[in-house]
């Protein structure tokens, strides 16, 4: 039941003001500037020296992490696929992902790159330098499996957007150590790999108080099952994926839609690891993804309706489904406010994303504004677990704790849909497939499954043919250049080693 709560960023502005602070300080008198003294500012030198140092080095690590996923990752992980229509409201970079008619100059692949590599960055300082401070070992220890966890999802999200990309193991402390090559994939999954398994060797199973949130043994599991399953492992992905369902340390919550609800965000029996945003405790830097996926004009505050869903995945929902309507999606004219009133709109034209109005929430209700929504991110939850074991052992993984169908069915029972029975491992696969679509649209999940199972071509193909009808002239029907993003044309502007994929 991880999370990243608002409370790693306050260690943060602390330190960002105490080293304003020391420069001003140092500039003051002439004297000063011109005989300045290694403690008049704040240096790594003289900043790794106790264990609060070394906590607040890996709570900015976890800050920097919140703005990897606040607004780029879900540009790409969830727009740029079937599931997500851009509306007339939504900017031209809006439509040019939901299009699939990018080029490597768009500004989520840049926002990606760069924030995933200031993670990695910080990690790496933490990785070289916390070793050094003399501090309670078990304490230590734990610090460091948090470093190793967040470099490793910094590297999975990397990998799986542009393949080879440069592998970077130590603090970069100067401009030169920036002017790198790509490395081979399997060199930056093989670090991913190292850094999992070191994290799950020394991460509690659970925190309590103020450290509630932090990566976790479960977390670090969950993100190396999804690992060897990208890498098509699937005796490493059964066997993972099983360790963690046999652990017993996770469940499904009994109703899906209280994956979403706020207050239960932090603490449930569901939640493996999330990004959490708090627009109160720190202003600004609340979610925004409720703003953008709700109709326009919602009652209640900021409402953008921005996108909708396309009838082809409305159509995937069986009526009993509790994650169709009222859950995933919303309709014009069938939807209730929080007085109760009937809600139509005319923005977006179809339906449109319910998932992330929490109801049972007043802000989330009746104060929405621009990045002071605490809807969390989630990275992983249980259901993805029972679907990654369920897909591996269908494609050869060794059965463990569970058989197949139990792990699938378990995720379709929780949503009011019949089990499955015995079926072929084709006609399973399609079931799993159209599962993890169900269950996890607009949640940073569809773009790689798409990508990992060589299906996002023909997925774009059938949504561009699908939009000639929603918006006449929107596009042409096209598929992708490959099942790989562009390297960001900033990136290769500033670092001439850095090579194009081919397509783009």
């Amino acid at each position: 039941m991880d999370t990243i709560t608002s409370r790693h960023a306050a260690p943060l502005r602390r330190l960002t003001a105490l080293g304003a602070a020391a420069m001003l300080l140092a500039s003051a008198a002439c004297n000063d500037f011109l005989d300045p003294k290694p403690t008049d500012v704040l240096t790594p030198e003289n900043f790794y020296k106790t264990a609060s140092d070394a906590v607040a080095a890996v709570n900015a690590i976890y800050e920097q992490t919140k703005w990897s996923y606040w607004l780029g990752f879900w540009y790409i992980s969830d727009i740029a696929t079937d599931d997500i229509i851009a509306s007339a409201n939504f900017g031209s970079d809006g439509h040019r992902m939901g299009d699939y008619t990018f080029d490597p100059s768009e500004w989520p692949l840049g926002d990606l790159w760069g924030n995933a590599y200031k993670v990695i960055n910080r990690a790496n300082a933490v990785l070289d330098r916390v070793p050094a401070i003399a501090m309670d070992t078990a304490l230590q220890s734990r610090l460091l499996g948090e470093a190793h966890f967040l470099r490793a999802n910094a590297y999975f999200n990397l990998v799986r957007c542009f393949g080879d990309v440069p592998l970077i193991e130590h603090e970069v402390t100067s401009l030169q150590g920036l002017d790198v090559p790509r490395d081979p994939a399997a060199d930056v999954y093989a670090l991913i790999v190292s850094d999992l398994q070191a994290a799950a060797a020394t991460l509690p199973v659970s925190y309590s108080g103020a450290d509630v949130g932090r990566a976790t043994r479960g977390a670090a599991q969950a993100l190396l099952a999804k690992v060897y399953l990208t890498r098509q492992d699937w005796n490493n992905a059964a066997l993972t994926a099983g360790a963690i369902i046999q652990s017993g340390q996770y469940s499904l919550l009994p109703n899906w839609k209280d994956n979403f609800r706020i207050a239960d965000e932090i603490q449930n029996s569901e939640s493996i690891f999330e990004i959490n945003y708090d627009g109160t405790l720190d202003p600004g830097a609340g979610s925004v993804h409720t703003l953008f996926s709700i109709p326009a004009n919602f009652p209640g505050g900021d409402a953008y309706g921005l996108m909708y869903i396309p009838p082809s995945l409305q159509a995937i929902f069986d009526s009993a489904d509790t994650r169709g309507e009222h859950g995933t999606f919303m309709i014009s004219g069938r939807t209730v406010d929080a007085l109760g009133d009937t809600v139509t709109w005319a923005m977006p034209p179809g339906p449109a994303f319910a998932k992330y109005l929490d109801e049972t929430n007043t802000q989330n209700m009746n104060t929405r504004a621009w990045a002071s929504q605490d809807n969390d991110w989630i990275v992983l939850r249980y259901a993805d677990v029972l679907l990654m074991y369920a897909e591996a052992v269908n494609e050869g993984g060794p059965e463990g704790p569970i058989t197949k169908e139990a792990a699938l069915n378990a995720v379709r029972t929780r949503a009011h849909i019949a089990p499955v029975g015995a079926l072929s491992q084709e006609a399973f696969r399609d079931s799993v497939r159209l599962e993890r679509r169900r269950e996890f649209v607009f949640e940073g999940q569809r773009w790689f499954d798409l990508s990992r199972w060589g299906l996002l071509d023909a997925a774009i193909r059938a949504k561009t043919a699908e939009l000639q009808t929603l918006a006449p002239g929107e596009t042409t029907v096209h598929g992708v250049p490959s099942n790989l993003m562009p390297i960001p044309q900033s990136e290769i502007d500033i670092n001439p080693k850095l090579t194009q994929n081919p397509g783009w």
